[in-house]
């Protein structure tokens, strides 16, 4: 059987180029025209993870517990952070050693100042060391109050604190 000749029309002239589109056939040749789809791609994408739990790292968890003890004045806290033989140095004294020094120093110190607010104001943990800057509102017994700033260094074995300085303007001590 002889497949039938359709009528050439002038859309489908224009479609195959063969006449000059006008405006209607323009129209009429794109909608006889089949539409072109782009082909699906698909994009691998990673399985989904739980984030990784930060590294535990000791020495930054215990200088957050530095901070909390002397923030809620918890001393007993306090000792327990500390080597038996640890060395506490303050501007312009002797060095302090042994966990019994620091008890003394620490019942010397509420002598004088039986009312602080302490406030961490940075901390930088590097290896084995905390530094601390500290900022303190002090009502010392005489009366007078002060605000003052200081710097602790705690260098850290075992876990406990080994050595530890502290710097600050002494004159501000002074009634």
């Amino acid at each position: 059987m002889a497949k039938k000749k359709r009528p050439a029309t002038k859309a489908r002239a224009a479609a195959r180029g063969k006449v000059q589109p006008t405006k209607k056939t323009r129209r009429v040749a794109k909608a006889a025209k089949p539409a072109r789809r782009k082909a699906a791609t698909v994009k691998a994408v990673p399985p989904t993870r739980a984030p990784a739990a930060p590294a535990r790292n000791p020495v930054r968890e215990l200088a957050q517990r530095i901070i909390d003890v002397t923030i809620n004045h918890d001393d007993a806290g306090a000792f327990v952070l500390y080597a038996p033989n640890v060395e506490s140095t303050e501007p312009g004294q002797a060095p302090l050693v042994g966990i019994e020094a620091i008890k003394q120093k620490f019942a010397g110190w509420h002598a004088m100042a039986p009312q602080a607010t302490w406030r961490a104001r940075s901390v930088c943990v590097d290896g084995n060391t905390i530094v601390i800057e500290w900022e303190g509102d002090v009502t010392f017994a005489t009366g007078k109050q002060a605000t003052l700033s200081e710097v602790a260094i705690h260098e850290i074995e075992n876990g406990k604190i080994a050595r530890e300085r502290f710097y600050y303007d002494r004159s501000a001590l002074q009634p």
